[in-house]
C-alpha cells in the first residue's frame, strides 16, 4: 500500500516537474534547478561561514551545488527522471519514511545571497515542496563574496554582514538598500524601551519577522513587488515595532498601510505643486443663503510662547480664524510630542473629533501624520514638512531657497572681503541638505563671480555659544557678512525678533555681529488662507482625490506667494543696496530668475546640473554635494 502511494506521489511529481521545465524552458536554466557553481562563476569568494543548524524557508532553496544533480529536478524540485530509475527508487523510499516518521535528518546548503543551494539533501528538499512544507531543518554554510557596490543585492547582503556575518535572519531580505539598517534601529530601539523582552536581536528580529509574514501573504495585497522584509520596515515606523501584536491587527493594519507600501515600492510617486503667486490667489468666499462650515484642526509639537516655528504658524492660524469667523471652527492642540502616549495618540484624539482637514505643522509628527491618514481615508491631512520620497502623505512647506538666494545676492553686495558665511543646521533630526546653501552661493555669485562661501553647521540649533563659535570661526576665515539663524527655543531671540528666522549681519573680525543688513521671515497666513477658504467653497478635490487614490503630493510655496520674504534694514544698506534686492526679489517673484539654472558645478569639478536646465522640487531635495565656491569649516562626521 505503502508503495502503491510513494508511486502514485511520485508520478504527480514528476507530472509537476515537466509541466514546470515546459512552461520555464526559454528561461536562463531552461527550466531546471539553478546551479550555485554557474552563479558564481566570474565571483571572487572570500570566506566561508558556518552558520549552525536552522530552520531553512522552502521557497529561499533554489537550486543544487553542482550541475550533477540539476537535470534530475525541474526548477521548483520535482523530480524529472524515469519512475524505474534508481534515483526514482531511493525518492519515493525516502517519500515512504517520510509519511512515517517524518524527514529527521537535517540537509546541508551553501547559502549566497539570501538564497539556499543544496550540497545534500536534494530529494528531502524535493519531496517537502511537493508535499507543501514551510522549512526544512539544516546545517547552512555561508559565502561571501567580494564587495560590490553597483551590485545591490551584494550591497543589500553586505548591510547585514556589517552588522554580523554570523547573524542569522529566517527568510529575511529587501530590496531597497538601508532598509535592514532602518530594522536593527527599529528592533534595538523596541528592546531599549521594553526592557522586560529578554530576546536576543536575532530573536526579536526572527520572531517578528515570522509572524509578520505570515501576515502579510494573509492580507493577500496583489500588485506588491516589495518584500515582507521592506514591507515590515514601513509597517513599524507607522504602527510601531510589531513584536506583541496579535495576528488579526497586522493583518488589518497591513491592509491599511497599502498606498504606502504603494509609495515606498515605487510604483506610486510623489508629486509636486510650485505654488506661485497665481495659484495662490485666494478667491473671495461668496454669499451664500447657506454658507459652508469648515471645521479644521491643527496639531502642534510646541507652545507659541516658547516656539518661534509655532508662533510662526499660529499667527497665520489667528488671522484666518478671524477672517473667516462665520464659516470656521478651529480645533488647536498644543506640544504634541510631550502627549501621554506620543504624537501619534494626540493626533487621534483630534481625528475623533471629525475635522474636515488636519494640519501637523511640524516634521517631526510625520510618522504620526501618515498613520492617521492611513486609518482615516475620509480625513484630509497636511504635514508641514519638505517633500519626502517613500511616503504616502500630502505635505507643505516653503521653497526656502528662494529667500536664501536673495540673501546671497545681499551678502555679496555689502562684502568688502568678497567672503560671506552660511549658518547651516541638520534640521529635526536629519541628515544637512545642501540645497539651501547652494541657493545663497549661486545668488552672491550673481553679484560677484570670485565671491567665496563658508559653511558652518550648528550641531544645535539652540545653543547660544555655538552660535557665537560659528561667528568667530567664519570672521577668521575672512567672513565679513554673514547668515546667521535665529534661535527658535531662544527667550532672548524670541522677545528681541519675534517674527524673524534669520537675519545678515556684518561681522567684525572677532565675529562679533556689527549691523543688520536684513531679517528674513515667514508668514504661513498665505497657505491657510488658500487652502480654507477653498474649502469653504468646496474647492478640495485636487486634495481628497490625491489623498485616496492618487499619489501624494507636496505643496512647495514660493516667495511669490508672500509666504516668506527678507527685509532689507535700508538706512544701513543704503538706496542701491536696497534698490538692487528689490530688482532680484521680482525677478524670482515672477519666475524670470531661477536660483538652480544651469550650468552649476560641485567643488570637485563635476558639472552637476547642465546648461539651460532647472532642477525639480523633488530632485533638489536630494541635493547633498555643495555648489563650486563653498568650503565647508566643520564637515559633519556622517557627511
Amino acid at each position: 500500500m505503502a508503495e502503491n502511494d510513494s508511486r502514485s506521489a511520485y508520478l504527480a511529481a514528476r507530472k509537476l516537474g515537466r509541466k514546470y521545465v515546459s512552461e520555464h524552458s526559454g528561461d536562463k536554466d531552461k527550466g531546471y534547478l539553478h546551479v550555485l557553481e554557474d552563479n558564481t562563476r566570474g565571483v571572487e569568494i572570500l570566506a566561508e561561514i558556518n552558520l549552525g543548524f536552522h530552520e531553512i524557508p522552502l521557497n529561499r532553496i533554489v537550486g543544487t551545488r553542482t550541475a550533477a544533480r540539476s537535470n534530475s529536478f525541474a526548477g521548483n524540485f520535482m523530480p524529472l527522471l524515469g519512475d524505474d530509475t534508481e534515483f526514482a527508487i531511493k525518492w519515493k523510499k525516502v517519500y515512504e519514511s517520510q509519511l512515517v516518521e517524518g524527514i529527521r535528518e537535517p540537509i546541508k546548503v551553501y547559502e549566497y545571497i539570501n538564497h539556499y543551494y543544496v550540497l545534500e539533501g536534494n530529494k528531502r528538499v524535493s519531496i517537502l515542496k511537493y508535499v507543501g512544507a514551510a522549512s526544512v531543518y539544516g546545517n547552512i554554510i555561508r559565502l561571501l563574496p567580494e564587495r560590490d557596490e553597483t551590485n545591490d543585492d551584494i550591497s543589500i547582503f553586505y548591510e547585514m554582514l556589517d552588522y554580523d556575518k554570523k547573524m542569522y535572519f529566517e527568510g529575511l531580505w529587501f530590496h531597497r538598500r538601508g532598509n535592514f539598517t532602518r530594522l536593527m534601529n527599529q528592533t534595538e530601539k523596541y528592546l531599549k524601551d521594553h526592557p522586560e523582552v529578554t530576546d536576543t536581536v536575532e530573536e526579536t528580529i526572527n520572531n517578528t519577522y515570522r509572524r509578520f509574514h505570515k501576515a502579510f501573504r494573509a492580507s493577500k495585497l496583489e500588485g506588491l513587488e516589495l518584500t515582507s522584509g521592506d514591507a515590515l520596515v514601513e509597517y513599524s515606523q507607522i504602527f510601531g515595532y510589531p513584536y506583541a501584536a496579535e495576528q488579526r491587527e497586522l493583518v488589518r493594519n497591513i491592509r491599511k498601510a497599502k498606498a504606502q507600501f504603494q509609495v515606498a515600492e515605487g510604483s506610486r510617486k510623489r508629486d509636486t505643486m510650485e505654488v506661485d503667486a497665481a495659484k495662490a490667489e485666494v478667491q473671495p468666499v461668496r454669499p451664500r443663503l447657506r454658507k459652508s462650515m469648515v471645521h479644521a484642526a491643527f496639531a502642534f509639537d510646541d507652545d507659541p510662547s516658547t516656539s518661534l516655528f509655532t508662533r510662526w504658524h499660529c499667527l497665520g492660524i489667528d488671522r484666518i480664524e478671524r477672517k473667516y469667523k462665520n464659516n470656521l471652527t478651529v480645533e488647536r492642540m498644543y506640544n504634541v510630542n510631550r502627549y501621554p502616549g506620543g504624537p501619534f495618540a494626540a493626533l487621534q484624539e483630534l481625528a475623533a473629533k471629525k475635522p474636515d482637514v488636519l494640519f501637523t505643522t511640524s516634521p517631526t509628527m510625520s510618522d504620526a501624520s501618515l498613520r492617521i491618514a492611513l486609518e482615516n481615508p475620509e480625513l484630509i491631512v497636511l504635514n508641514c514638512d519638505r517633500p519626502r520620497e517613500g511616503k504616502n502623505l500630502n505635505t507643505y512647506f516653503s521653497k526656502m531657497f528662494d529667500m536664501t538666494f536673495l540673501c546671497g545676492v545681499l551678502a555679496a553686495a555689502m562684502s568688502r572681503s568678497g567672503i560671506i558665511g552660511y549658518m547651516n543646521y541638520a534640521a529635526w533630526g536629519e541628515l544637512k541638505t545642501t540645497y539651501e546653501i547652494n541657493a545663497f552661493a549661486l545668488g552672491a555669485r550673481l553679484i560677484n563671480p570670485r565671491a567665496k562661501t563658508l559653511d558652518y553647521t550648528l550641531r544645535g540649533i539652540n545653543s547660544w555659544r555655538e552660535h557665537d563659535l560659528a561667528r568667530q570661526t567664519m570672521a577668521q576665515h575672512g567672513a565679513d557678512v554673514a547668515f546667521c539663524r535665529h534661535s527658535p527655543d531662544n527667550p532672548l531671540d524670541r522677545v528681541a525678533f519675534p517674527e524673524i528666522y534669520a537675519q545678515l549681519y556684518g561681522l567684525s573680525p572677532e565675529g562679533y555681529t556689527l549691523e543688520s543688513y536684513a531679517g528674513a521671515s515667514f508668514d504661513w497666513e498665505h497657505f491657510y488662507d488658500k487652502v480654507i477658504s477653498d474649502a469653504i467653497e468646496g474647492r478640495t478635490a485636487l486634495l481628497e482625490s490625491r489623498h485616496i487614490g492618487g499619489n501624494p503630493i507636496h505643496f512647495g510655496w514660493g516667495m511669490s506667494t508672500g509666504i516668506m520674504d527678507i527685509y532689507p534694514v535700508n538706512n544701513v544698506i543704503g538706496e542701491r543696496a536696497t534698490r538692487l534686492v528689490n530688482i532680484f526679489r521680482d525677478l524670482v517673484r515672477e519666475d524670470r530668475l531661477a536660483p538652480f539654472e544651469g550650468p552649476i558645478w560641485d567643488r570637485d569639478g563635476n558639472l552637476r546640473i547642465d546648461h539651460g536646465v532647472q532642477p525639480p522640487l523633488l530632485e533638489l531635495q536630494r541635493m547633498h554635494w555643495l555648489e563650486s565656491s563653498v568650503e565647508e569649516l566643520n564637515p559633519l562626521p556622517e557627511d
